[in-house]
């Protein structure tokens, strides 16, 4: 019986090719979407789930808050904490501090280097290399192939590395030989091997490969890099683990973490602080905890991709319930039939069931062949390192159960209604009678599609405008012309002026400051000031006398900070100078602040010399912060490029006299520079894709819509037949029967719009909320919109439409 079922479907299905192709076609676009987004789902919620204990390690992080600033989440605490918290803080069974590097690392054989390796400057790219204490590998358990894990990171300049790591700096050699060999890390920190450990092949943020004993730190020129020893700093490369013993719970630890603030961070009358614990599975998905190495995935965006491949999926089904409805009528004969000749309507039942379910199994097929080009295609919106996965028996029964659940849902209604037709009116040929009392479910489908596809429709083009704001706004300082130059390396900072001092001589520069970065970027660093007990954390960007007139930046109280080697004064923004309490810009100046870092109150009192007009320091998306500016040269030269009258290629040709001359100055280290525009661009890069996959999404559900309708258009021609044939004899024209056969599907894209419009503008409202300047939402976007799915609509139902009304009306006419 099983058997005859499917060689009918399959008979059925040859008959019918067009209709056969375009049901398969809809639905393998929708089980692909659900399939590909299942993947990504499945793929980002995997991280970290691996580790031993994963329940019991906590990240320890602050939250800082005052009346200005309110919250500033970090992912660090003060780097003297994490000792007391080891000492006087039970029911931890183990802790662990360790500070994210970013080295050169050079190889030694004898008196020469034969392998140099330069740290990435792309931003979102982790360095491998860590200064941890040797309590990280109590934390997290890796499989040892040499050494000891309780004594390879017990004394300084000592480091442990992957076997990766291995394999990349010294080749195919036995790992009992790679022990005891040196690596060299910024030109003079000598280190020697003492342990190589397996690499994790799961998915994970800690994607550590060279471990460098912390007590280094103290014995190296490291110690001068950094505020080691402080309570009043906080750097986001440095980050404390702890595993809890099993007895106590988190609240119990945060309580105590809380008395360790109030004894040991010494805070000004409105200034809070707390210390507590973040789950180790919470750090993927929280960008309020902002670190330097992991990738985070943002969880309402998962679950709007699940709700996107339901949708997609849903539509599909939809779509081929219209086309298996105006399909009907061909087949009201052959239902009648087999009633006649015993079929009961189970049988009838079945044997429709088992044609969508052999179409169903087809798409499947197709979905699981193309989704290889699909990931390939997509790549740039996908997460680095997914793959299709089928090696995983989950996914396998997760694409069968998708495609039982797809049969169900697609062939349970026409099964159902085509089951049901009388035998007599079937062999008269009258079946589409019964179909016709479907006719509102099938409408009603028609505006579900369609409100669905021009949600997808109004969120693009609202999404599309609130990108091209953010990229197209005055931040409050010069974009144009400027680019940036990254130093490596322990040298003398001396050299990298040298550069500087050589790049201003150039013709065709304008101007160089040095820097640690430009005035919007994804990592500056932070501080404190104060003033008459007030304190605020601010943003703090260590320049040159140079930086406020390479930027454009504007002045408007007091002057720009004179040339200095070291910290002696202050220019800060507006929100800054309200924030500490003064009512206009100009009162500011001349007043002596406490600011930087100290262990207790802030004691360095430095003057506001000027105050600059607010710019944004970070995107649009959040609102402009406190920040101040002092001469605090770094390795980053900002080069402003003369442009006036300058052709691309006469840039082009500026750059390579700049690589020319760097070379000159640092033969080995790389040249690499970035252009402010394209960092600024990186803000929104996540805007970015989320607006491609609104793209494709919106795509998808109007081809799989337009299908729908097209089905639905044919159905009623069939119907309308005679009606068109005896209208057409009585003298309408072809453009008269057009208007008549689709003036009452617009009608139901029109009746979309109505649906679509508000449930569109409350959720993009909400998502507009989020950002601190937003566009307006116009009635405009919402009536393009509109136009568009009309418009689309029109042309869909206008091939059938006019296929029906340039019919000969004798065929129709001609026999009952």
């Amino acid at each position: 019986m099983l058997k005859n079922y499917f060689k009918i479907a399959f008979r059925n299905v040859a008959r019918n090719k067009v209709f056969a192709i375009i049901n398969a076609l809809g639905l393998a676009i929708g089980i692909s979407a659900c399939l590909l987004i299942y993947i990504v789902t499945s793929f980002e919620l995997s991280y970290d789930t691996f580790h031993p204990d994963k329940d019991r390690i906590y990240r320890i992080v602050t939250n800082l808050q005052n009346g200005a600033s309110k919250n500033n989440p970090m992912s660090t605490i003060p780097d003297p904490a994490a000792k007391i918290i080891r000492a006087s803080v039970s029911g931890l069974e183990s802790v662990a501090m360790f500070h994210v590097y970013y080295p050169k690392v050079a190889i030694p054989e004898g008196d020469k280097i034969i392998k140099r390796f330069f740290p990435s400057n792309e931003p979102g790219v982790a360095s491998p290399v860590i200064l941890t204490e040797p309590q990280y590998f109590e934390i997290f358990k890796y499989d040892w192939l040499a050494g000891n894990p309780v004594t390879a990171l017990s004394e300084p300049f000592r480091v442990v590395i992957s076997e990766t790591e291995a394999g990349k700096y010294f080749g195919n050699i036995p790992l009992d030989q790679v022990m005891g060999k040196t690596i060299i890390y910024d030109d003079s920190l000598r280190l020697t091997v003492t342990g190589i450990i397996k690499d994790w092949n799961k998915n994970t943020d800690f994607n550590f490969r060279d471990f460098i004993s912390y007590s280094t730190i103290q014995n190296s020129f490291l110690k001068d890099q950094g505020n080691w020893n402080n309570w009043g700093g906080w750097n986001s490369d440095t980050q404390v683990f702890a595993k809890l013993n099993g007895q106590s719970a988190p609240g119990q630890i945060n309580a105590q973490l809380t008395k360790l603030v109030k004894e040991h961070m010494k805070l000004q009358p409105d200034e809070k602080a707390k210390i507590l614990l973040q789950p180790l599975n919470d750090i993927h998905f929280n960008g309020d905890f902002k670190d330097s190495y992991s990738r985070n995935a943002h969880l309402p965006t998962l679950y709007g991709l699940m709700a996107i491949a339901a949708f997609i999926l849903i539509i599909a089904a939809i779509n081929f319930i219209n086309l298996s409805t105006a399909q009907s009528v061909e087949r009201a004969r052959e239902i009648g039939i087999r009633k006649v000749l015993g079929s009961s309507r189970i049988n009838i039942v079945l044997q429709f069931l088992s044609e969508i379910f052999l179409l169903t199994l087809f798409a499947g097929v197709l979905s699981v062949l193309v989704m290889k080009p699909l990931i390939y295609l997509f790549h740039d919106l996908l997460p680095s390192g997914i793959d299709l996965g089928f090696y995983n028996p989950i996914t396998i029964v997760f694409l069968l159960l998708l495609i039982l659940v797809t049969s169900l849902l697609a062939g349970f209604y026409p099964a159902r209604v085509l089951s049901g037709y009388l035998p007599v009116i079937s062999l008269k040929g009258e079946g589409s009678r019964q179909v016709s009392k479907g006719g509102y479910l099938r409408k009603s489908l028609i505006v579900f599609q369609f409100t669905v596809s021009l949600v997808f429709i109004i969120a693009t083009l609202i999404i599309g405008n609130q990108i091209r704001f953010m990229l197209n706004q005055d931040m409050g300082f010069t974009k144009d012309a400027i680019i940036n130059v990254y130093a490596y390396g322990n040298y003398p900072k001396s050299q990298v002026k040298l550069v500087a001092n050589r790049l201003k001589t150039m013709a065709d520069i304008q101007m160089v400051s040095l820097n640690d970065g430009p005035p919007a970027g994804l990592g500056h660093g932070g501080t404190s000031i104060s003033y008459n007990n007030i304190e605020l954390f601010t943003q703090a960007l260590g320049t040159d006398e140079n930086f406020v007139p390479l930027y454009d930046l504007k002045l408007i109280a007091g002057r720009n900070i004179f040339q200095s080697d070291t910290i002696r004064e202050l220019v800060i923004n507006e929100t800054c100078a309200k924030g500490l309490g003064f009512n206009k810009p100009e009162d500011a100046v001349g007043k002596l602040v406490n600011f930087g870092f100290s262990n207790g109150p802030v004691e360095v009192k430095r003057p506001i010399v000027g105050v600059v007009a607010d710019f944004h320091s970070e995107s649009l998306h959040d609102p402009i912060k406190p920040v101040t500016i002092a001469n605090d040269q770094s390795r980053t030269i900002a080069i402003r490029l003369n442009s006036q009258s300058k052709h691309p290629k006469e840039f082009q040709s500026t750059i390579e006299q700049i690589a020319k001359m760097w070379k000159s100055v640092f033969p080995i280290e790389p040249f690499e520079y970035k252009i402010l525009d394209d960092q600024i661009a990186k803000f929104y890069d996540s805007y970015q894709k989320t607006n491609q996959i609104m793209k494709t999404a919106m795509v998808i559900a109007i081809f799989i819509s337009c299908m729908g309708l097209f089905g639905l258009a044919a159905f009623t021609s069939i119907q309308r037949r005679k009606e068109i044939g005896v209208r057409k004899v009585l003298g309408a024209s072809v453009s008269e029967i057009v208007v008549l056969l689709s003036k009452d599907f617009l009608k139901l894209v029109i009746l979309s719009l109505m649906l679509a419009s508000p449930i569109a503008w409350y959720f993009m409202n909400n998502w507009l909320n989020d950002f601190a300047y937003r566009i307006n939402l116009s009635v405009w976007i919402f009536l393009l919109a509109g136009f568009m799915a009309l418009f689309i609509a029109f042309i869909t139902i206008s091939f059938q439409s006019i296929k029906a009304a340039i019919a000969n009306p004798v065929d129709s006419l001609k026999t009952e």
